[in-house]
């Protein structure tokens, strides 16, 4: 039960951190969709995999 409430944590604070990006981002065009991948992505990997969807992001589009 307590590794649940562990995941859970991650991934809502997955959901708050790509959400406060995305606000603060809006106003250079460069915003990150929030989405099963992404959210799972920042979940498992943190704020590197944030960066590099920014990177990612800015490259391909």
């Amino acid at each position: 039960m307590e590794k649940i409430f562990k995941v859970l944590k991650k991934v809502i604070f997955a959901c708050v951190l790509l959400y406060g990006y995305n606000v603060v981002a809006v106003s250079f065009n460069a915003t990150i969709p929030i989405n099963i991948i992404t959210v799972m992505l920042v979940t498992v990997l943190g704020v590197p995999s944030i960066i590099g969807l920014v990177i990612m992001s800015l490259s391909l589009f």
